[in-house]
């Protein structure tokens, strides 16, 4: 199906970006280096991935026929997004021809110069403090729509708000994903992808696994595997070209050593593969704390429900499949989940308790080959709260935010 001339002349726009995002990439990389506390390799493989999900805008053109603009969306960003994020969210809200209002956290300033460049006028970005950015744009009558991105106890403080302006809040929340290894065949394979997706970005990541339930016949070979190659990972100086994993927020750090120590005291082994180290990268205090395995883990210990956002793969022996199921569902959260083993009917239960499911891959697969794929969780993991047919509905699991930005 043709575009409209409208839709089309917005999607010439995001292919602009696109290109200048190509043409300018040296540079950009260069600039995130030195604004950002992530490590270049990470910058790079965002980058890369802000190309490819702008490239893949021109295919959701029929899916936005007889839809229409929201008429102002207004987006409030995270602390720990780089370019494909903010392009993304920015370019879904355009395509579908809505005025987009932006804001970054105030630490981020500078960067939000910078995506400020490169968007042009497709966006408005403003600066304003977090704690009250929200309670201002939904007392905003011209703004329709506010997504934002964050913690889920402060967010649902927002109900009675959304509620009385009927402002549509689509919110994505924090994840405590897990991995399930059901299959001994898959360890190894299944050690790569735990290593390469919990630790992406030092665990940064919404979507990063957080705790790996592994049946007995596959559990001490799993974590053997494990260890090896989280020794093999670099953390350091996010500047140095090699650094694998960059430092993390104090209040991140202090976090993952509460864990560590509860953990501990209940009978976990935990591997810690190098020295915490405080740093000042670009202007900010940072903590390097390299990646940890934390093995015999169990749920009697706080890094197995609560949220950790950092390089920590905690471990956990199942004697049965069902189990492994049991304990997956168990938490207040519900971003993705993983599972390596094509054992029947294990998708369709996970697919129950989250919004993502991936068998014998992760999310960092899938955005390689789906970059406009679907996003969002259940629970307290993330939702849209909005008025329909006069009635206050709240909605999770996964979303488009192109749809979400627009009304038919």
């Amino acid at each position: 199906m043709s575009p409209t001339p409208d839709t089309a002349s917005r999607l010439d726009v995001i292919s602009t970006i696109c290109q200048r995002l190509l043409d300018e990439a040296a540079g950009l990389e260069d600039a995130a280096v030195d604004l950002l506390p992530f490590p270049r390799q990470v910058i790079r493989a965002d980058l890369a991935l802000a190309v490819s999900r702008l490239e893949a805008f021109a295919g959701i053109i029929p899916r936005l026929a007889g839809r229409r603009p929201l008429g102002r969306v207004a987006l409030a960003l995270p602390g720990n997004a780089i370019l494909s994020n903010p392009l993304a969210t920015i370019a879904a809200s355009h395509l579908t021809g809505n005025k987009t209002l932006v804001r970054l956290p105030r630490r981020r300033r500078a960067w939000a110069e910078v995506l400020s460049g490169l968007v042009g006028d497709v966006a408005e970005f403003i600066d304003h403090d977090g704690a009250g950015f929200l309670s201002y744009a939904m007392h905003q009558p011209e703004i329709d729509a506010l997504m934002a991105f964050g913690d889920d106890a402060w967010a649902a403080g927002y109900e009675t708000l959304a509620r009385v302006t009927g402002t549509k809040l689509i919110f994505e929340g924090p994840g405590k994903d897990p991995f399930l290894v059901l299959c001994p065949a898959l360890v190894d394979e299944a050690a790569r992808a735990a290593v390469e997706a919990g630790t992406f970005n030092a665990g940064q990541a919404c979507t990063s696994p957080e705790r790996f339930y592994v049946v007995s016949a596959a559990y001490d070979d799993f974590v053997e595997r494990v260890t090896d190659l989280v020794r093999e990972l670099n953390a350091g100086d996010p500047k140095d070209a090699e650094t694998q994993i960059g430092p993390l927020a104090p209040v991140v750090a202090q976090r993952i050593e509460e864990q560590m120590q509860d953990a501990v005291g209940k009978g976990a082994v935990v591997l810690n593969t190098g020295l915490r180290k405080p740093m000042n990268v670009n202007g900010e205090e940072r903590v390097l704390v390299p990646p940890i395995v934390v093995a015999g883990a169990d749920h009697r210990m706080t890094v197995m429900r609560e949220e950790t956002f950092g390089p920590v793969i905690a471990i956990q022996r199942v004697g049965s499949i069902p189990e492994a199921l049991e304990l997956a569902e168990s938490s207040p959260y519900g971003l993705s989940a993983t599972a390596f083993g094509r054992v029947a009917g294990v998708a369709e239960r996970l697919e129950r308790s989250h919004g993502q499911v991936f068998i014998e891959e992760t999310w960092l697969s899938r955005r390689r080959k789906r970059p406009l794929a679907p996003y969002g969780g259940r629970r307290r993991s993330g939702w849209v709260w909005e008025w329909q047919d006069e009635q206050f509905v709240r909605r999770d699991g996964p979303r488009h935010n192109f749809l979400e930005f627009s009304r038919s």
